[in-house]
């Protein structure tokens, strides 16, 4: 019986110690992989390391000021392993951001709960949500937003150059749990361009982590003075009561964004008082570009392709070489008489050009006697004071389509450009961090010493044979 038990104990004992190592790997690899997934310990093999980050990061990261939770949502099988890989090391540097990998293949009633706090953003079944319940905003990202792409003037198209995972990330973590973030308000109520006609134009500025909504003056609306007031090509005239809002607004250093298209009304008189205290003056007709002046249009002399004049918002652009834009159709403007307390700069320059009426253009674009020419103001730029030292900044120009219409953001650097002049006129920090976007295509392989690698890939076959030789004639002589 002893025997028996003994021989019984013999035969249990590997199968307890198999049982006992299987547990104990399987327990260290549990923690292992908890511990990696914390630290973020895994080395970066992803392409370009798209999921290393960088100082400013990691400043952000670690100073976020509430929580934030993001939902990382992907058709199974089809998982962005870049963009996890970067949530991992997001993770792992606070306490305050984490994120949950689902599909709405598995969790179907997800969009539901997150589709109703959100505005205009659609939940989508490849996107990126992130929520912060403490401002109770959100933001969706989408793969488009982890791109970055320039203009190339070969085929006269944009390209893409880069990678953006961490950039995007990181600047909607900023927008996401800021205390106040920059507003925007699109004057309403006097037939300016509604808000079809403005829809691309709000979506790119939200995406760009701005909040923009439509005010209403006479239907009780307010405005902020550190809100940016959008005037969009109204084509009916300002109250008494509404000017002396406006009027209030700027006086505390409200600033404004205005468009004053070619064929809007010339006679708003309330509005042309408000624009020539801010130093603009409207002028009637459209601009025309002279035939001979192949740089200032394209195809048509009445599509006009602008000079950027150097001033604090286009240096970047002109720097970079962004300047490319295109006008359809513009109204000219003059600088109303200035003041030590007004600075006027011109931002967008017309080439050699005439103004002719409105009317006169549906018959002929020819240059008629008596019509005003030269090059004109398409767009300026100011900076003026009120009596108790309180300063504000306008910029107006003479075409809208530029700033809400898409396709003139695809050919051009539209887009570029509005958002330069909008973080310009916030009165509030935008959202911007200086990442490098990742490199979308890998370097070639550079050899200083070309002949070295040849000579050695000749030589080893050779040497191989040379080895060979002796053994394979001793071999035959047998």
């Amino acid at each position: 019986m002893n025997r028996l038990l003994d021989t019984s104990k013999r035969r249990l004992l590997p199968v307890i110690i198999c049982l006992c190592i299987l547990m104990i790997s399987v327990v260290t690899v549990s923690l292992a992989d908890r511990v990696e997934r914390r630290y973020a310990l895994r080395l970066d093999f992803s392409f370009n390391a798209v999921t290393t980050q960088s100082e400013h990061t990691t400043r952000v990261m670690r100073s976020l000021p509430y929580p934030v939770k993001a939902y990382s949502l992907a058709t199974p099988g089809m998982e962005d392993q870049a963009l996890l890989g970067l949530l991992d090391r997001l993770a792992s540097l606070t306490d305050k951001f984490s994120y949950v990998q689902t599909s709405l293949v598995r969790d179907p009633l997800l969009v539901n709960t997150l589709s109703s706090s959100l505005e205009d953003e659609q939940v989508s079944a490849d996107c990126l949500v992130l929520q912060c319940e403490h401002t109770g905003r959100t933001r969706v990202l989408s793969a488009y937003d982890y791109l970055s792409q320039e203009f190339d003037i070969q085929s006269q198209s944009f390209a893409l150059t880069g990678l953006s995972y961490e950039k995007s990330i990181v600047e909607a973590l900023l927008y996401l749990t800021m205390d106040s973030v920059p507003r925007i308000r699109i004057l309403d109520g006097h037939g300016e361009l509604t808000a079809n006609d403005t829809a691309y134009m709000e979506s790119f500025l939200k995406s760009h982590h701005f909040e923009v909504s439509r005010v209403n003056l006479l239907a009780g609306g307010t405005l902020e003075p550190d809100e940016l007031l959008m005037i969009l090509s109204p084509q009916r005239d300002l109250l008494d009561s509404e000017l002396a809002s406006i009027h209030a607004f700027t006086a505390a250093g409200g600033n404004a964004l205005i468009t004053s298209d070619y064929n809007d009304p010339d006679s708003l008189p309330n509005f042309d008082a408000l624009y020539r205290q801010m130093g603009f003056e409207r002028k009637s007709g459209i601009v025309v570009a002279e035939g001979a002046d192949v740089n200032a249009y394209i195809d048509n002399p009445l599509f006009l392709t602008p000079y950027m004049n150097m001033t604090e918002p286009t240096a970047a652009l002109i720097g970079a070489g962004q300047v490319r834009l295109r006008l359809p159709g513009a109204r000219a403007f003059d600088i109303a008489a200035q003041t030590d307390s007004t600075i006027v700069d011109p931002l967008l320059t017309s080439g050699l050009a005439y103004l002719k009426p409105v009317a006169r253009a549906e018959v002929s674009l020819a240059h008629e006697q008596g019509e005003e020419e030269g090059q004109f103001y398409l767009s300026l730029l100011s900076d003026y004071a009120f009596p108790d030292g309180t300063r504000a900044r306008a910029m107006i120009i003479g075409n809208s389509a530029i700033l809400v219409d898409s396709w003139l953001h695809e050919v051009t650097y539209g887009a570029q450009f509005l958002l330069h002049l909008v973080n310009h006129l916030s009165t509030q920090q935008p959202v911007r961090l200086d990442i490098a976007p990742k490199a979308l295509v890998r370097e070639q392989l550079s050899i200083p010493h070309p002949w070295v690698v040849n000579a050695v890939l000749i030589a080893l076959p050779l040497a191989s044979i040379a080895l060979a030789l002796p053994v394979l004639i001793k071999r035959r002589r047998r």
